[in-house]
């Protein structure tokens, strides 16, 4: 039976990469990192950027 793509800790996702983004991240990850430690910590910097962006565009009350 195949593995299910959510279990207790994680959720599987899929994307097609371009070949040269694929070459860079390859290029700047660091000793013994994975690809998915380099994508999930990439992913969580960009959450935190977006939102903080959305948090100032908020008008203040």
């Amino acid at each position: 039976m195949p593995t299910p793509n959510v279990n207790a800790k994680s959720q599987k996702m899929q994307a097609r990469v371009p070949h040269d983004v694929v070459k860079d991240v390859e290029e700047t990850m660091d000793e013994g990192e994975t690809a998915a430690q380099y994508i999930v910590t990439a992913l969580r910097g960009e959450i935190k950027r977006r939102q903080r962006r959305k948090k100032s565009e908020t008008p203040d009350s």
